[in-house]
């Protein structure tokens, strides 16, 4: 008796089975698509990748790659953007006054926003970038401050510390002696 088994020659591309979905009643539902054995080693290559110790640097290399080529990509775009003259246009979208360019609109708004009152309904809180100056000063006067009151009261421990401390021994002293 002679047993024959013939294996038809295997590939990556070689179908291995269907991809099965399920539906919001968790039944199985055939997508159409198929697994082939090149899927089955992706997914086991994804696996032991993504076990490794290393793989959260190498996520953050890839990612800090991906965003300088993003960078590299979309920088002439923006430059183009920024400097190439542009046209004013009114609300209904007609050309008005002379050319300009965008980095010249946004210093023109900038001005504006700083210049404006920070409340229209109580202009007496000034203007917005007076406010800033303001919490900014407001801001380095209160860590000054706090630091000089620390300072301070550093001091004042250290001399009511030497003096206390002088009195409990005394009063220890004297409790002993009067024993």
């Amino acid at each position: 008796m002679n047993i024959e088994i013939k294996v038809d020659d295997i590939t990556l591309s070689t179908v291995v089975g269907d991809v099965v979905d399920f539906d919001e009643d968790g039944d199985a539902v055939s997508t159409g698509r198929e697994r082939t054995v090149a899927d089955l080693v992706a997914a086991q290559i994804v696996n032991q990748v993504v076990r490794d110790a290393r793989y959260p640097s190498l996520v953050d290399q890839v990612t800090r790659i991906r965003d300088e080529e993003i960078r590299a990509a979309v920088k002439p775009a923006i430059e183009q953007a920024i400097n190439r003259p542009i046209r004013k246009t009114n609300y209904y979208g007609e050309a008005t006054g002379e050319e300009t360019t965008l980095t010249e609109v946004i210093v023109e708004e900038a001005r504006k926003l700083l210049k404006e009152p920070a409340d229209n309904y109580r202009r007496e809180q000034g203007t917005v970038l007076q406010q800033t100056v303001r919490a900014e000063v407001k801001r380095a006067f209160e860590a000054e401050i706090a630091d000089a009151v620390k300072q301070a009261r550093d001091l004042v421990a250290a001399e009511l510390g030497d003096t206390v401390s002088a009195q409990i021994a005394a009063a220890v002293k004297a409790g002993l002696k009067a024993k």
